[in-house]
This record gives structure tokens, C-alpha cells and sequence, in this order.
């Protein structure tokens, strides 16, 4: 048996029996906690207009939710493109967004359209409108939405030329208006979640924990799973989904009283309900203490539990907004998986598997192509031929890696070999890019040792800043001694100038500052000792 809760709400395309409500409501606080919100019992309802039962200043700003939009990066990672850089001749830097005018207030309304978050949701955004004292409608924005217990509070922000003192609107009615991009947004990829996270239970693959960016992030959420998938399985994954998404199958929700699950089954769906999803409402609480007590299941502070349905596929326990049916999702995708594209082996760790759904899905797609389009114009070819020409490039870059690094050993080899004419004592300074690195230099010293045992080599590069030392000799007291007379000579008064040292034999340093006639000269000092 399902009951109905009064006042009815502004009818809207969701279906009556959405909201399937099986406790009797006669005992429901007026002023609705979370679990039976507005936008909890009709997703699709974009405002509406309720007395106000709570406004103070707020103490401090809601905390940032995780998620961002996209951003410029240096590396080669899987986030979103950026569109490309202006061609100006001088980069310029984006102002820092100003500071908000005005200061925010906590207000909490009878009911509200506006979502908390909760469940893994992001809240909602939107306004609030009031009417002054001359008759005007004043709208104010709502920048967030935070549950304090069972009470849905809204983050407001008041201009300081408000004509409204939001100390004295208890009472008052106020419409709110949910921002409707951000909600569907948010709204089709939880109800996305739901739908991806049963079709893999089936394979066994129970969903561990889920993230959602919120909007306008580009960000993909993600379902953590206990192993990784095939692109394969990945693939069988998402046709599943679309395919029940085509089918626009049916999703409602069940409302019951927190505490009254009579079987295993439904305590163990119960699981995820917040710790602090109890308390009596503040609201009610001041009805209370003006005379007008309630008694039954919500006397003690009980909360709502709600299950989110989808016919023959799902039931979980979930406070979120989800569609009322699967086809405004439209599609889903998910991500590949950074599995090898034609291995059939799996991760055996948890990883999160990625997947876009409903708008934010369709954005992804645009990004996508529009990336895909300028990596191709980048390679001079074809969308198509994308991947074959990357191929053939790697290959090629792979090879001259190899043949670049083969030289590179062979040159280091005659040049130790050379400074090996010049006696036990011997140095090399190389100021070509190509050789300056640790590598190069210690390639150089080795030849030099193999050929002079007993000999001890300086091997520098000064083609950067700071410039590299290496001082070698399988005689190790002669390579300290060394070592340490160039080190004095280079550091003078600046002490912090040269940074490094070793053993066995090999001393390795970096030299900050220009290296020039004084600096040669001190490696000649060094190796005279």
C-alpha cells in the first residue's frame, strides 16, 4: 500500500506513482526533511514556492566540491582538450574570478527543489526569489545546498543594497528555482551510476565506491570495481546499458521509515545511509516548542530511507534525484580501459572504471572528436589513419631512440679514450647539449679509467646551467683528493655553489653559475695537487 503526501505538488511529466511513499505521511513533519525533499519526490520539478522557517547569516562558505572544469596541461594525460592557444605573440594571463558581493545567509524553507548533496550527488544551484516591501520580486542566488542532519539548508548570497533583511523573512514565502543544466547534468549520470553499477553486478563486479565531478566539470565520473575490464568487456558493458537506455525502462522510488527493515536483504541495502542521517528537523523543532508536538515514527528523529527502482534491473538504497525513466539518459559511455586495447588480460587490483552518461556524455563525444580532429591535422592525415600514423611514429621515434643512444655510447667511449692520451691527469669539457648528463659524462670517465687505471679524469659539461662534474679513478683516494681541491677552488666564498659527492671512486657535483676561464683554471688546479 502507497500513500500520498499533501500538499500536492505542481504537476510536472513525472508519472504518480514515481514517488511510492509506504508509511502513512499523516505524521510527516511540515516542514520536509531530506529523503522526502521536493526534488527527491519529483525530480523533474524545476520550482517551487514555500515559507521560509529558518534565515541566519552563515558562519562560513560551503566547502568547494570536488570536480573541475578543464584546464591547460603540460603532460599527455587522458583529461579533456582544451581548445587551442591564442596566437598572440604574448601569452596572456586570465584574471582571477572577483570575490562575490554581499554576505551568505543558512535559509531553510518548508520544502524545497533544490538538492543537498548526498549519495555521491553534488547539491544544486539556482535562485531564490522574494518579494519586498513594495510588491517587486528580488532574486538571489542559491550557491549551494548542504544537509545538516535531516535539514536541507540553502547557501545564499545577499547584496549588501538587498533591499530585503533576510533577519526578518521567517515566514515569508520564497520560490525557489533549481538550476536545470547542472541538475540534469548531475541527475542522469547518478541514474547512469545506478544502471552501469547493476549490469556489472552481474558479472560479478560489485561497485566499491563511485565519484561524480561536479558540473560544469569535464571530468568523467567513475565507478570503482574490484579488478579492471577488457576493452572487451568494457564494450559488452556499455551496449547493456544503451540497450536498457533504448528500452526506457521504467525507475520509481520507495519510501519507508528508517529503522523499519523487517529482513536481512533490505538491512543489508540500508548499509550506506549516512551515520548522521538522523535528528529532528530544527524546523519542526520550532513547531514543537510552540505548542504543536508530533508524535509517530518521526517523534524520535527518524529519517527516510528511499530505495531507487529500476524495473527488473536495480533496487538501491540512494538519497539522490534519478530520472523517472532511462531514456533521458540518452547513452552512456564508458570509458576504455587502460588495459592494453587487445589484451584479454585484467588488473587484479581495484580500479576505477570511467564512464560519461546523458549530457555531460554528449559534451564528452564533442571534446572527444574535436580532439581527435586536431591530434589529425597535427599528423597531417586523416581521423581515420590517426592511429596507424602514431604507430609507424613511435616506431620510428623508438628506433632513433635506440641509434641515438648507441652513438651516444660510442662517442662517450673515443672521447675517454682520447683523454686518456693526455696522462693519469686528464680532463674533458664538453659544452654540446647532447652530452650533458650524468650518463654521458660517467661513459666518458669510465673509457678513460678502463684505458688509465690508475689515472684520474675531470669530465664536465657546461652546456646548461648548472653545469655537470664528474671525477673518476678506480684509485678512490686520488679521485676524494681530487674531488675535494676542485670543489674548494669552485666554491670561493659561495659555499652553497657546488652541490654534491660520492664514493667508491666517483664524485658526481652540479655548479651553479656561468663556467669560464676560472672555473677551467680551478679544474687544472685540482688535478696538479
Amino acid at each position: 500500500m502507497t500513500y500520498d503526501l499533501t500538499p500536492a505538488l505542481p504537476a510536472t511529466q513525472t508519472p504518480k506513482d514515481y514517488a511510492r511513499i509506504h508509511f502513512d505521511p499523516a505524521q510527516v513533519p511540515e516542514t520536509r526533511i531530506v529523503g522526502l525533499l521536493a526534488c527527491q519526490r519529483d525530480p523533474l520539478l524545476r520550482s517551487l514556492t514555500r515559507k521560509i522557517v529558518r534565515s541566519e547569516q552563515a558562519k562560513t562558505a560551503p566547502v568547494a566540491q570536488k570536480g573541475r572544469a578543464k584546464k591547460k596541461t603540460k603532460s599527455g594525460s587522458a583529461t579533456p582538450a582544451t581548445p587551442a592557444e591564442s596566437g598572440t605573440a604574448t601569452p596572456t594571463t586570465p584574471a582571477e574570478p572577483a570575490e562575490p558581493e554581499g554576505k551568505l545567509w543558512e535559509v531553510m524553507l518548508e520544502d524545497t527543489v533544490l538538492f543537498p548533496e548526498g549519495g555521491g550527488q553534488p547539491w544544486d544551484t539556482g535562485r531564490l526569489s522574494l518579494v519586498d516591501a513594495n510588491g517587486a520580486s528580488q532574486s538571489f542566488a542559491v550557491e549551494g545546498v548542504v544537509r545538516r542532519g535531516l535539514d536541507a539548508v540553502h547557501i545564499v548570497r545577499v547584496p549588501s543594497s538587498s533591499a530585503i533583511d533576510f533577519g526578518t523573512v521567517v515566514g515569508q514565502e520564497a520560490t525557489a528555482e533549481v538550476d536545470w543544466e547542472r541538475r540534469l547534468d548531475h541527475m542522469a549520470t547518478h541514474t547512469g551510476q545506478h544502471l552501469l553499477s547493476a549490469v556489472l553486478d552481474r558479472r560479478g563486479l560489485n561497485t566499491l565506491s563511485w565519484g561524480m565531478p561536479a558540473y560544469p566539470s569535464t571530468e568523467a565520473p567513475y565507478v570503482e570495481l574490484p579488478r579492471g575490464l577488457t576493452w572487451q568487456e568494457a564494450q559488452e558493458v556499455e551496449d547493456e546499458c544503451n540497450r536498457y537506455i533504448g528500452e526506457d525502462v521504467k525507475v520509481w522510488i520507495d519510501f519507508s521509515v528508517q529503522g523499519s527493515a523487517t529482513t536481512e536483504e533490505e538491512e543489508r541495502e540500508n548499509r550506506g545511509v549516512p551515520k548522521d542521517y538522523s535528528g529532528v528537523s530544527s524546523g519542526e523543532l520550532e513547531l514543537r516548542e510552540g505548542g504543536r508536538a508530533t508524535a509517530g515514527p518521526f517523534a524520535n528523529g527518524q529519517g527516510v530511507i528511499r530505495h531507487c527502482n529500476i524495473t527488473a534491473i536495480d533496487r538501491n538504497a540512494c538519497c539522490g534525484t534519478q530520472l523517472p525513466s532511462l531514456s533521458p539518459i540518452s547513452f552512456i559511455h564508458v570509458l576504455p580501459p587502460s588495459t592494453p586495447w587487445d589484451s584479454a588480460k585484467t588488473t587484479s587490483t581495484p580500479t576505477r572504471l570511467f564512464f560519461v552518461a546523458g549530457p555531460r556524455a554528449a559534451r564528452h563525444l564533442r571534446e572527444a572528436s574535436r580532439a581527435l580532429s586536431r591530434s589529425a591535422q597535427v599528423m597531417g592525415v586523416g581521423r581515420s589513419d590517426l592511429t596507424e600514423r602514431l604507430q609507424r611514429t613511435e616506431k620510428v621515434r623508438f628506433e632513433t631512440a635506440e641509434r641515438e643512444k648507441a652513438l651516444k655510447i660510442e662517442l662517450t667511449r673515443l672521447l675517454g679514450q682520447s683523454a686518456a692520451e693526455q696522462g693519469d691527469r686528464a680532463k674533458v669539457v664538453r659544452s654540446a647539449p647532447a652530452t650533458h648528463d650524468y650518463d654521458a659524462l660517467s661513459g666518458v670517465a669510465g673509457a678513460y679509467c678502463d684505458a688509465r687505471p690508475e689515472g684520474v679524469v675531470v669530465a664536465v659539461s657546461c652546456a646548461e646551467k648548472p653545469a655537470l662534474v664528474v671525477v673518476q679513478s678506480k684509485n678512490e683516494g686520488e679521485a676524494k683528493k681530487v674531488f675535494d681541491a676542485l670543489k674548494g677552488g669552485l666554491t670561493k666564498e659561495d659555499k652553497s655553489r657546488v652541490k654534491g659527492g660520492g664514493a667508491r671512486g666517483r664524485f658526481m657535483a652540479k655548479v651553479e653559475g656561468k663556467w669560464g676561464p676560472g672555473e677551467e683554471e680551478a679544474v687544472d688546479k685540482a688535478l696538479a695537487q
